[in-house]
């Protein structure tokens, strides 16, 4: 009997282990992102919350869309162009509009659209020659729109961009629009790093992106008595076959080519936290940058808390900061602007380290914060740090918006003197 119990503890004890070893291979391989480059992080802090080789350049296919609707979002701020502008379309553009190997909707020769349709066929079914047509929308050739695209990739922080067209296509694929003096196989080419801060700018900066990347169907008319239905490549929007289930998604973009696989760039809420997530090649089939993005949700979803910090709240690490030439040497700060931060689960906000950054308009010679500054005006950074810990700008802290809670005039001339000498 003995000997039977001995082997029946054995025996559990085995099947155990079994059990601990697959459930640990298994959170390992949801860990593990099969892609070439990947990374997620808060939509408006630009916290990472996790990134595998975001600083490999790599070929980008249409996500390169989102550039080039940020550049028409601009010239219709500057107005240049308004969303009701007519783009005229001529015999070169129409025949690449109805190519089998490109994204399409088919566009007349001679007819006019919109900026607007336009702008939800480039965003919603990818499409190509409605792409480049909106690059044409104030005259530009491809050369010269490339030159606007680099100038707000520039402006956005994007330093390693390849950019040869509006679209992400192969120069080849172009046909009469393809630059001269260009290889024909170049295609543009972005880092992870890239596409996050592209994505983060066109979140912040341009509200209507989001209003259409959330479309799952719309109608698209190509003449007067003529139209086509779009249906968004976006498989994660919800009730889509890849909608995540803890996070509502309403963008972004797919990218697909030879060169650069499945990748998509997206973005969505968790508990009304916007996150951005970037998957460059992801292995597999189409389905696969879902899968690897359904992966990097997961990870903050079952690892991440996220600890707001409201408008207006006091962050328990430094509720004052240093003024030197204050009338007082301490300035009580709040929270300037809805912040959120994600803390590893089983950890608090509270063991992280602060460091103050005061804004640069704001800086005497010693970099220090310098009276006088006003009630509610935003003087400076609480930088959040703790070890792993880094964000989209490479610091390896978070940064948290702070105002003066009350005024502060200038210490008068005798008291500056006494406090620099003793």
């Amino acid at each position: 009997m003995k000997v039977f119990k001995k082997w029946i503890v054995s025996l559990l004890a085995g099947i155990l282990l079994l059990n601990v070893g697959s459930m640990v291979t298994s959170v390992k391989a949801a860990t593990k992102i099969d892609a070439s480059a990947a990374l997620v992080m808060d939509a408006k802090t630009g916290q990472i919350i996790y990134q595998k080789n975001t600083d490999k350049v790599l070929p980008v296919a249409s996500i390169t869309k989102l550039l080039t609707v940020a550049v028409i979002e601009n010239e219709i701020k500057e107005n240049k162009l308004n969303w009701n502008s007519k783009v005229k379309i001529n015999k070169t553009l129409a025949k690449l509009s109805t190519s089998s190997e490109l994204s399409n909707v088919e566009l007349k020769k001679g007819s006019s659209y919109t900026v607007k349709n336009l702008v939800h066929a480039s965003l919603i079914s990818s499409a190509d020659a409605a792409t480049l047509a909106l690059t044409t929308a104030t005259g530009d050739t491809t050369a010269s729109f490339n030159k606007k695209l680099q100038a707000m990739a520039h402006k956005i922080g994007v330093k390693d961009a390849k950019i040869y067209n509006a679209v992400g296509l192969k120069n080849s694929d172009l046909g009469a629009l393809k630059l001269k003096n260009v290889s024909a196989k170049s295609e543009n080419e972005m880092s992870a790093s890239d596409v996050a801060k592209i994505a983060q700018y066109v979140v912040k900066h341009d509200s209507n992106v989001l209003q259409i990347t959330k479309i799952k169907t719309e109608t698209f008319k190509t003449t007067a008595t003529a139209s086509t239905v779009m249906n968004s490549l976006n498989q994660m929007l919800p009730g889509n076959t890849m909608a995540p289930k803890t996070v509502t998604m309403d963008g972004l973009k797919t990218g697909t080519s030879d060169a650069a696989g499945n990748s998509f760039v997206g973005t969505g809420t968790y508990k009304g936290h916007r996150l951005i997530t970037v998957v460059l090649h992801a292995n597999g089939d189409t389905d696969a940058r879902y899968t690897q993005t359904e992966n990097l949700l997961r990870m903050v979803v079952n690892g991440y808390n996220p600890v707001s910090l409201k408008k207006n709240a006091t962050v328990s690490q430094a509720k004052t900061v240093s003024i030197p030439n204050g009338k007082q040497t301490k300035l009580a700060v709040r929270v300037a602007e809805d912040t959120t931060i994600w803390v590893k689960k089983g950890t608090s906000l509270s063991s992280w380290k602060n460091t103050f950054k005061a804004k640069t308009s704001l800086q005497n010679k010693k970099h220090q914060l310098a009276a006088p500054v006003k009630a509610g005006q935003t003087v400076g950074n609480l930088q959040l740090s703790k070890d792993g810990v880094t964000s989209l700008s490479g610091n390896k802290s978070v940064a948290v918006p702070v105002k003066a809670h009350t005024a502060m005039n200038k210490a008068n001339i005798f008291v500056r003197m006494y406090r620099a000498i003793f």
